[in-house]
């Protein structure tokens, strides 16, 4: 079945790819973004519009907690991240380092992403992730490749559906969500989100099938052209939860957490 995932993840990448290029058409500069664990984040964290061409962003991050795949990986400490973002038109350079506070955790992610316009409302990320984390004296690393797609109904309303597959775990988690944006005036923007998680092996002890319900609310403010203070809030919802026959479950429940940070564009 892992085997399936990976030859079906593949194929998706190589056929995106070569539509990619047949609907090849001038394509404006897109702002990839990292959440929770270094994973592409596709909703509107940053409202800054930039022109094609070199620029990176600095984005410092405090979460209460470190929550992904449903499961609250640090027993309800949070986490300080930074991430920086190189981009060059369609393509990403990010490396992003988390620290856990009260914890002795550290987590260093490295990707590479391109992103492009398939279609007028139909963008696309592939991404490659290189991990290493290290938890008390224990050492880990990983490799994952991501396809992203997001679609915009209009300026404020985005479909999105995410999947990353791990080479460690051999499996695939796979996220949809719907994003509602509101635009209060020129320097304040609100967010909702709603995404459903599917675990297919990525969570190698958790169960399979639909994982966990997400509530997101996220409000940005633009202190100055280039500077951006946003602060969110996430309440996760367990679902199928089986931590007495899967050990992946056990961290696996209802949280809610949230988090604040920094986002800055240098030109």
């Amino acid at each position: 079945m892992n085997k399936t995932l990976l030859s079906t993840l593949l194929a998706a990448l190589i056929c995106t790819s070569l539509l990619a290029k047949v609907q090849a058409q001038d394509v404006h500069a897109l702002e990839p973004e990292l959440g929770v664990g270094g994973n592409i984040k596709l909703d509107e964290a940053s409202t800054a519009y930039v022109d094609d061409g070199f620029y990176f962003h600095v984005h410092p991050l405090w979460e209460s907690r470190y929550v992904s795949e449903g499961r609250d990986h640090l027993a309800g400490k949070g986490t300080a991240s930074i991430a920086t973002e190189f981009n060059y038109n369609e393509i990403a350079i990010i490396p992003w380092v988390a620290t856990g506070v009260d914890s002795d955790y550290t987590e260093f992610n490295l990707n590479a992403i391109y992103a492009t316009q398939l279609f007028n409302t139909v963008d696309m990320f592939i991404g490659y992730n290189h991990l290493r984390s290290r938890e008390n004296t224990s050492n880990d690393h990983d490799n994952e490749v991501s396809l992203d797609f997001s679609y915009f109904y209009d300026d404020k309303f985005q479909l999105t559906s995410s999947a990353y597959y791990s080479f460690d775990s051999q499996g695939i988690f796979i996220e949809l969500t719907i994003n509602k944006g509101y635009e209060i005036n020129e320097a304040v923007n609100i967010d909702f989100q709603t995404g459903l998680g599917f675990n297919a092996g990525y969570v190698s002890d958790g169960h399979n099938g639909i994982n966990n319900l997400k509530l997101t609310a996220d409000v940005s403010y633009k202190v100055i052209k280039q500077l951006e203070v946003y602060a969110y809030t996430s309440y996760t919802m367990a679902i199928n939860k089986n931590a007495e026959r899967f050990v992946g479950d056990q961290t696996f429940k209802n949280v809610l957490w949230s988090g604040i940070g920094l986002s800055y564009l240098y030109r």
